[in-house]
């Protein structure tokens, strides 16, 4: 299925608008079904967004000075005779029975337009007894606590009035700009009581909220959100963009909402690598307990390493360019990217990433290109091109700006060509919220940031169009900025900077591959921490990783050989299941809130019906226990074979469904199987 909408399916849209009596800019008439459903039945009719207009609400129903119509059968414009257009864009994918839309604001008259302010780029009203029983689940977002269990990507369940008529309210959202700095912006609205529910997933990069409310009076699930705050005023021809707006139906418990999501995202929304489905890839970063404290020597140690133990790209972090303090603040150098460190790079980074490369790794290389530090070369040359606030020794790089769009984008260009660059570490360690609005005038509240975040689009469009061929990956002081705009700009995400325990690591990962598939999910085993003496590597620390993306992080010049064989082996068998990561997740026991338990995940792909399960024994009493796998085929047999051992079993499909598979492991130990179908007679058990 195109990524754009089809011919065929304007037809079939046609015919139900015709048939079923709805009004074409009524949402819900493009919201297709895949089968009944509750929520899209239960879906009120209105646009889908609302917002203020010079003191009138318009929408979810619009008021009688509006206009609509409708270009072809996915855009449709709200005209206002003062000029005001509001333009909502649908994208619909049937086979997901989900649908997509944006809106932008333009002005096509010749004044000013009047404020447009309080806008819900979500808007919507679910009546027909979906509120009885809802539930909300949600996660945190990619935060970076030293604690466990983390907030970071724990999955929450939150009922709005389970019990009495009261009109409870879920409340999400993020803090500083970044979108994923508290919550994630991707949750499911589930009623278990009628076995259905549906996804929702906000795309901007910047601030956001979202409220479900039970509004017991009415009868309905309300459900809003978009980016706060905004009050602007449009000059003649100004337009602005918005939110993106995912929502898909789905019956049966989570695990259809969660695969159908994933499954979604890896065909219409994550980013290809020279035209093929990107996949988890083993990356070395440099970073973890070496900080700036580097030289050219001390980095072709590591490539060596990283080459032997298997991982495929290298990445050089913070601290290659020059001004870095005394203190070894990376940060005090940000904004320095025309000056290499000659000191440490006497020979000139050109020649390290040649010697990477030698080594048979790609080569890597992080920016942190929108924040600038007081004194650096970019600071010092186009002051006029950063925002500050009083007092700080950092500013951001007003994306806004064309001319700030087409420095960034020439800087990358000649990287990348320059030294042969396939990885970028594109990092955001600065909340922009207080500067942008800062910056706003009072009539124009929200411009800075909707402009900025129009700029980021633009550049990262470029780099992924200009250069098909090398990795984008999101960083945001850990994994704060990771929404569904992100999703299809960079290829992965590092995820969280809190990656040196490899259960809080195990943690995230239980928890986000409810959303996104594996390969957003780049996470670095870099232990033994300085602080580590006498350590002693456990298996089940290498395979809390493999989740997601599994890569390797700082002093493995240092491993011992035992450890670096060890390294190897669990990096070989990684990549014989990281295909796996791509396809449907099922989670065979909760996230858990202790270390007193078992823990164990299940990757199948149910287009060949292979896949892998996997079990974690932490700290309790019990030395087995029998997780029952899910959608396998009850009438086939099932092949599972150890990767690490070669062993292998076989059992029926519905004796693994049924009766489970068992485990027996000791403390703080891991197994894991592949499994594929036999094309012997059928099972009988």
């Amino acid at each position: 299925m195109p990524k754009s909408i089809s011919r065929q399916v304007r037809i079939v849209l046609a015919a139900v608008l015709f048939c079923c009596g709805l009004r074409a800019e009524s949402l819900k008439s493009f919201w297709p079904a895949a089968g009944p459903s509750s929520f899209r039945e239960a879906l009120e009719e209105g646009i889908g967004f609302s917002f203020t207009y010079e003191g009138q609400r318009a929408g979810p129903v619009l008021p009688g000075d509006w206009t609509a119509s409708t270009a072809g059968t996915t855009t449709t414009s709200y005209r206002h005779a003062s000029g005001l257009v509001a333009v909502r864009e649908v994208r619909v994918w049937p086979e997901f029975a989900a649908v997509e839309y944006t809106v932008k604001f333009r002005n096509e008259g010749r004044e000013n337009s009047g404020s447009v302010s309080q806008v819900n780029a979500m808007d919507l009203g679910f009546a027909g007894g979906v509120v009885d029983g809802a539930s909300v689940v949600s996660s945190g977002g990619g935060l970076a606590e030293e604690v466990y269990p983390p907030a970071t990507f724990s999955i929450r369940r939150s009922y709005p009035g389970p019990m009495t008529p009261v009109n409870g309210r879920v409340t999400l959202g993020t803090s500083g700009g970044r979108s994923s700095n508290k919550d994630l912006p991707f949750f499911f609205i589930e009623n278990q009581r009628r076995s259905e529910g549906m996804f929702v997933a906000l795309g901007w990069p910047g601030q956001w909220s979202a409220t479900v409310r039970a509004d017991h009076n009415r009868g309905t699930l309300l459900v809003r959100g978009g980016m706060p705050d905004l009050n602007i005023r449009l000059g003649p021809g100004e337009e602005i963009s918005g939110p993106r707006i995912l929502l898909g139906a789905y019956s049966g418990k989570l695990d259809a909402g969660v695969n159908r999501l994933r499954r979604l995202i890896r065909t219409q929304y994550a980013p290809r690598l020279g035209g093929r489905e990107f996949l988890p890839i083993a990356t070395y970063d440099h970073w973890w307990n070496i900080d700036v404290h580097f030289d050219e020597q001390l980095l072709r140690q590591l490539a060596g390493s990283a080459a032997s133990i298997g991982q495929e790209y290298f990445l050089l972090d913070a601290g290659w360019y020059t001004g870095i303090d005394a203190s070894g603040d990376f940060g005090t150098g940000v904004g320095n990217w025309e000056e290499i460190d000659r000191v440490k790079f006497p020979n000139g980074l050109g020649a390290f990433a040649d010697y990477v490369r030698s080594k048979g790794l790609k080569f890597g290389l992080w920016f942190e290109p929108e924040r600038v530090a007081k004194g650096s070369l970019l600071a010092r040359q186009h002051p006029d091109w950063v925002l500050w606030l009083p007092n700080q020794n950092y500013g951001v790089l007003d994306y806004g700006r064309s001319e700030v769009q087409r420095w960034v984008c020439a800087l990358f260009d000649r990287y990348i060509r320059e030294f042969g660059i396939r990885y970028i570490r594109h990092d955001s360690n600065i909340g922009p919220l207080a500067y942008w609005d800062a910056a706003d005038k009072p009539d124009r509240r929200g411009m800075h940031q909707i402009r900025h975040i129009e700029g980021l689009y633009r550049v990262l469009d470029w780099i992924r169009e200009r250069h098909p061929e090398t990795v984008l990956e999101g960083c945001a002081s850990g994994g704060r900025r990771i929404d569904l705009e992100s999703a299809r700009r960079f290829h992965t995400f590092w995820i969280s900077d809190h990656t040196a325990d490899p259960h809080n690591v195990r943690f995230h990962l239980a928890g986000l591959n409810h959303f996104l598939p594996g390969s957003y999910q780049y996470v670095c085993y870099t232990l033994p921490l300085p602080s580590q003496k006498g350590f002693q590597p456990l298996p089940v620390g290498f395979q809390s990783m493999f989740g997601g993306a599994f890569g390797t992080g700082g002093r493995i010049d240092l491993w011992p050989q035992a450890m670096k064989a060890q390294a190897k082996k669990h990096v070989e068998v990684h990549k014989k299941l990281r295909r796996f990561l791509m396809a449907d997740y099922y989670p065979l026991a909760v996230q858990s809130r202790d270390l007193d338990a078992w823990e164990a995940w299940q990757f199948h792909d149910p287009s060949t019906g292979e896949g892998f399960v996997q079990a974690f024994r932490l700290e309790p009493g019990e030395a087995w226990h029998d997780f029952s796998l899910k959608a396998l085929d009850p009438r086939k047999n099932y092949r599972l074979t150890d990767p690490y051992t070669g062993r292998t079993t076989t059992a029926s499909g519905r004796r693994l469904m049924n009766e489970g598979l068992r485990f027996q492991l000791g403390k703080l130990e891991s197994q894991l199987w592949l499994y594929s179908t036999l094309t012997e007679p059928t099972a009988s058990r």
